[in-house]
């Protein structure tokens, strides 16, 4: 009795002296920014809140849909989704080194010694557990913890690129589907205007060279309502690949969305911590530091304590009465490094170089956020500007039509210039279309850079 509570108390201390080295265990830093920080973004933006939630155009329920769809579909976020069960499942091993390990040993019929016709038949429960002194473990769990986290922020960023994905592919295609009907209407024009050049080369009016001329412009609208088709096709195949689905070309979606007013962006800081590919980034910083840790520990000894419970069913005569069921005993190990061939302080530099490289890519995808969010703002300002322009250029080529057609009412002009007219105008309108397009992609890419999001899910 005397030797079982003597060993109970040498595991009471032991579970002291690892309360004492937790009690002094930090949890890893945040990394160091390598830059200035400012206090507004350079490219200008709205003052006020960011809106999560918000994307700068009316998003209708069938892009919510589809969204859907890619989300429980897709095979890249299920790649991301099995990852994430790899570093849930390493999280979790390397927390159970901190606990007492037990295993159960059975022995029947087996000589104990080379040689020796003594044997033992018996059931054992056999624990072992580490005592944490000096943190190692625990730095190791931490490395693992924050790789999980990382890995669960990677798996949530690549949910939102793919909606991001989805919006832009849903938007191209609608655009594709737009400029389609634009060069339908533009070739019927073109046809029109042909008709009326060969009805005034039978008058005398036009030569075979305008004729000629009229066919090879109604021949260069055909071949772009080709060009649109194979575009279409092609969004079309792009956007269903992203749902999960067959790559066949499907039915459009409606007319463009109209856009809102620009939301608030807030301030460049929030982004760091918004945005689930830097906190990523951030979160293997502080694995790579926990390695460090971990690594600089193992040069300290380590204790483990190994204990058991057995119950010896048959052995030997001589000796079976000194034997009492069950059998129990406890023992201690204590194992220091003295010398390893340099192999611990190597393992020191190699985590050390990890922790460094892990900087050094926290500060290129805060840049890159940063970035981002500067180029989308820029964009925004200078696609705004040139849809102002564009509109107004459809709008003053509106008012030349309708001059043109008033007078071909009173004699002082012909179809041909209506037509003409008419062509100009289509044109400017397919331009101004695809700056719209360009408008509402660049919103897309604005509320991503952000950190924002596309879908209800978590």
């Amino acid at each position: 009795m005397f030797e079982l509570r003597s060993s109970l108390a040498a595991m009471a201390a032991a579970a002291t002296l690892t309360g004492c080295a937790s009690a002094g265990h930090e949890p890893p830093p945040a990394p160091p920014m390598s830059f200035t920080m400012p206090e507004a973004w350079q490219s200008g933006a709205r003052a006020g809140q960011l809106d999560a939630d918000l994307l700068g155009f009316h998003s209708d329920p069938e892009l919510q849909a589809l969204i859907a769809e890619a989300l429980a579909h897709n095979a890249d976020l299920q790649i991301a989704g099995a990852r994430l069960e790899q570093a849930h499942a390493a999280m979790k091993a390397a927390g159970g080194a901190l606990l007492p390990q037990v295993g159960l040993v059975g022995q029947s019929g087996a000589a104990t010694l080379p040689g020796s016709n003594l044997s033992t038949t018996g059931l054992a429960a056999v624990a072992s557990w580490e005592i944490d002194l000096w943190g190692r473990l625990r730095a190791e769990r931490d490395a693992s913890q924050a790789r999980f986290y990382a890995a669960e922020l990677d798996a949530r960023y690549a949910r939102e690129a793919l909606a991001a994905g989805v919006v832009r592919a849903w938007l191209g295609v609608a655009e594709a589907a737009q400029q389609l009907a634009l060069a339908r209407d533009m070739l019927a024009l073109s046809e029109r205007q042909l008709q009326l050049t060969q009805t005034g080369r039978a008058v005398g009016r036009d030569s075979a060279q305008d004729v000629a001329r009229s066919e090879a412009a109604a021949q260069a609208y055909r071949q772009q309502i080709e060009v649109d088709q194979q575009v279409l096709a092609q969004r079309q195949r792009a956007l269903a690949i992203l749902l999960g689905r067959y790559p066949s070309p499907e039915a459009a979606p409606g007319l463009l969305p109209e856009l809102t007013a620009l939301p608030a962006a807030g301030i460049p800081s929030e982004v760091l911590t918004r945005r689930p590919d830097v906190v990523a980034a951030e979160r293997r910083f502080q694995a790579a530091f926990a390695d460090v840790e971990a690594a600089k520990r193992a040069r300290l000894p380590s204790l483990q304590l190994i204990g058991g419970v057995a119950y010896v069913a048959d052995s030997v005569v001589t000796l079976e009465s000194a034997i009492a069921n069950p059998v129990w005993a406890l023992s201690g190990k204590l194992l220091a490094p003295i010398f390893t061939g340099g192999r611990i302080d190597a393992q020191i530099e190699a985590k050390t170089g990890a922790q460094q490289e892990a900087m050094a890519q926290y500060a290129k995808a805060s840049l890159t956020a940063l970035g981002e969010v500067e180029e989308a703002l820029a964009s925004e300002r200078a696609l705004a500007n040139r849809a102002d322009i564009a509109a107004k250029q459809v709008d003053l080529l509106g008012q030349a039509v309708g001059y043109a057609q008033v007078e071909a009412t009173v004699g002082k002009g012909d179809q041909r210039r209506v037509v003409s007219q008419q062509l100009s105008l289509a044109a400017a309108q397919a331009e101004l279309l695809h700056l719209k397009a360009e408008r509402l992609a660049n919103r897309v890419a604005l509320h991503q850079a952000l950190g924002g999001r596309f879908s209800a899910s978590p």
